[in-house]
């Protein structure tokens, strides 16, 4: 079996992973098995052992460190200024979620077109050792992790530094890009900045309120915004996809404003196309045309922090005026189970499980309107996504989704008002089955809009903007 390090083979009996597939990867090399300590669930005790095993695992690989700065300093100087290379570094990676689903489209396509991007996270607790999945996505072997406190599914974690310092020997990169400010992002923040790298971050998640919206305790929203603001002073500049969350990290986590890059993301959208409409595809988990006549859809990870209790409660009094309405949840998490025991005997609502490829593409282009209540989304990938097949979004108004969705043109932009959702879906009920050619219209505008969010664009203002971020910091 291939190792991506000087490791020990795995045998072909060994299990990699524990966990049932996940769509599009494969693994296509390994890191050697290592201990590490045993996967707990969160704990304020375990939360403690975070710093000192970071700050340890700094000092321990400090000699290293150090010697990998005199050779980067050495190698970079022999190369084009133009030629950058850069390592994106982000927890979860090894799950399914906005994150994880838009990196993992991002790289490839970077690689694809002579950029030199590199993909770099950690292991679950299921692997018994870290992989490389599909040639160039590097999960970690793993030293520490613990279940994420009120978010089931993910993890705290942090992992083994030193298989990716004799990687960087190999292929030596001038950046790291941070994408979330978790144990292992500190971690990597730390040894980048001792041997030398250029730090910076992506404000991708909303930390403060998701610590708001699933954690009780109050004294830990004050940690975790101290924490955060230390987090993005040192991983500057911090790049925002939305001016929503460009203001909160002025205003919260006190990032001067001229370090703040407004720069909104990019999505393989050639897979979201709208001719996926019409395949027969929805019709395999709901009802079909002739009994439920006005379709909406939930895509994506089912978790309170989306606001789908919110969603649920809106969706309960408007289906029971309606019989020809209904709701397609797509997705898993953690918040599922209890979604189901509250629909329990509603026909209007419908389960479609973890979908991806043309499948999902399909069920988003066959919804006739996509519904995404989240006020905590500093992008919202599946609003594009959406919009992308056709699909008007109805989405809060605040966050990602309010500046992708052109409002009454692509779709609703809300309050989170029960009257106004409720109002709004009634509006967009009679649309669909009385305003044929208004419709049609909103599903030509959405597809258009979309387009502004190709890969293709926002690739090219990332290398843009990485380049001249080297030639500052560099001095070159």
């Amino acid at each position: 079996m291939t190792t991506a390090s000087n490791s020990t083979k795995l045998k072909a009996s060994d299990n990699l992973d524990s966990r049932p597939h996940i769509f599009g990867r494969s693994v296509t090399s390994t890191f050697r098995k290592s201990f590490s300590i045993k996967h707990k669930p969160p704990g304020n005790v375990r939360t403690c052992w975070i710093p000192p095993i970071v700050f340890l695992t700094v000092i321990r690989n400090l000699p290293t460190l150090l010697k990998l700065r005199r050779f980067l300093k050495k190698e970079r100087q022999m190369r084009d200024p133009d030629d950058v290379r850069i390592l994106f570094y982000s927890d979860n990676l090894d799950e399914t979620n906005g994150i994880a689903n838009n990196l993992r489209n991002v790289i490839p396509y970077m690689r694809a077109h002579g950029m030199k991007a590199f993909l770099a996270g950690n292991a679950f607790n299921t692997r018994p050792c870290g992989v490389v999945e599909n040639g160039y996505c590097m999960l970690l072997p793993r030293m520490f992790s613990m279940e994420q406190l009120g978010y089931a599914n993910s993890e705290l974690a942090i992992p083994r530094v030193s298989p990716v310092l004799r990687l960087l020997k190999r292929y030596p990169i001038d950046m790291i890009e941070l994408e979330t400010p978790s144990p292992g992002a500190w971690l990597i923040c730390f040894c980048a900045l001792i041997a030398g790298i250029k730090v910076f971050s992506h404000y991708r998640t909303d930390v403060p309120q998701y610590t708001r919206t699933l954690v009780k305790a109050k004294w830990m929203h004050v940690y975790v915004l101290k924490l955060m603001q230390i987090f993005y002073w040192m991983a500057r500049p911090v790049i925002s996809p939305c001016d929503d969350y460009s203001d909160a990290l002025v205003n919260e986590l006190k990032v001067p404003r001229d370090q703040v890059k407004l720069m909104p993301r990019g999505l393989p959208l050639e897979r979201f196309q709208p001719d996926m409409r019409g395949k027969g595809t929805w019709e395999k988990y709901g009802d079909d045309r002739s009994k439920r006549k006005v379709r909406f859809a939930f895509i994506g990870r089912i978790s309170k922090e989306k606001n789908l209790e919110f969603l649920n409660g809106v969706w309960k009094k408007f289906a029971a005026t309606h019989d020809d309405v209904e709701l397609m949840y797509v997705g898993y998490g953690w918040y599922l189970e209890e979604i189901k025991k509250f629909f329990e005997g509603d026909e209007s609502v419908k389960f479609a499980g973890e979908q991806g490829g043309e499948t999902l593409a399909g069920l988003y282009a066959d919804a006739d309107f996509f519904l995404f209540p989240s006020t905590t989304d500093t992008f919202g990938n599946v609003v594009v996504e959406a919009m992308s097949t056709g699909t008007p979004a109805i989405v809060s108004n605040y966050g990602g989704p309010r500046n992708i969705v052109e409002d009454n043109k692509c779709g609703r932009i809300l309050p989170i008002e029960e009257s106004k959702w409720l109002d709004t879906l009634e509006e967009c009920r009679n649309i669909k089955l009385n305003q044929p050619e208004i419709y049609e219209q909103m599903r030509k505008d959405c597809h258009e809009r979309s387009q502004r969010y190709t890969l293709a664009n926002s690739t090219k203002a990332q290398f843009e903007f990485f380049r001249q971020l080297k030639r500052d910091y560099y001095k070159i």
